[in-house]
């Protein structure tokens, strides 16, 4: 089987995106803002088409990239097209924003939703490496085995006990191999740290657009759900477990 490969018109040339692991987020951001600077001159209304907001979206993105926004029913998120008839590539983005009821449009209030999603794609096409560990876990099957203790585990709002949940990561890594259990933990570690960014980018651009347009909300609304899922304590436990797997093996310090 021949690996996926990520198409340049899903990923930012190396030109435009370089450096640190830091240094792409805060390209990630620096992009997020100016789109932000754009989306928030269109609101004259309580509402803009989604044709308008992908039609944004493309122009505040510095190169060829294709990106679809998509209504959706069920809750938001962006994620890759993968089309095998075209090369075995990662071809695309696609984001998908929750489609309120009785609304024709992206509400003024969906804003952090909204740049939560495009901060996602941002951070996706300045860092093919992680889409690339994930294309990884996918070929091997690690994914389909994981995905469900990510989510149920990791990326959760529910009690959260440090000495439980390092207790249930290490019971769980026993399943898998050390590069299986690296991948895995790595994996984790930048997912959750882009979803902190994420709600953060939400958080902030929700705040503007309500204080650039108080015409057009009847009351300031504010979110503030990032805290329930201790993004910084789970990321600080995968750290150290992936501390304890590099001691013990040497010879796979180089996947990072």
């Amino acid at each position: 089987m021949n690996m996926i490969k990520i198409h340049k018109t899903a990923k930012l040339p190396l030109d435009i995106c370089k450096g640190s692991y830091k240094d792409r987020i805060s390209l990630a951001k620096e992009l997020n803002r100016k789109f932000f600077d754009e989306i928030n001159k269109k609101f004259t209304q309580k509402t803009i088409s989604y044709d308008l907001f992908e039609k944004i979206l493309k122009k505040s993105t510095p190169a060829e990239i294709n990106v679809k926004v998509n209504p959706y029913n069920k809750k938001g998120g962006t994620t890759c097209l993968y089309l095998d008839d075209i090369k075995n590539c990662i071809t695309e983005h696609l984001i998908y924003i929750e489609k309120r009821p009785f609304m024709d449009g992206l509400g003024i209030l969906d804003t952090g939703i909204s740049l939560h999603e495009t901060m996602h794609y941002f951070t996706s096409i300045a860092n093919p490496k992680h889409i690339a560990r994930m294309i990884k876990m996918f070929e091997t099957g690690t994914l389909e085995k994981t995905e469900k203790f990510y989510k149920e585990k990791l990326y959760t709002r529910n009690k959260f006990d440090k000495k439980t949940t390092q207790q249930t990561l290490s019971e769980f890594l026993k399943q898998f191999t050390p590069e299986e259990q690296i991948d895995f933990l790595q994996n984790s570690r930048y997912r959750l740290l882009e979803e902190y960014h994420a709600y953060d980018e939400g958080y902030k651009y929700l705040d503007k657009i309500q204080d650039s347009h108080p015409e057009l909300i009847c009351e300031k609304i504010y979110a503030r759900e990032k805290e329930d899922y201790h993004f910084p304590e789970k990321i600080e436990i995968i750290k150290e477990k992936l501390k304890e797997i590099f001691a013990n093996h040497s010879n796979l310090n180089n996947n990072k």
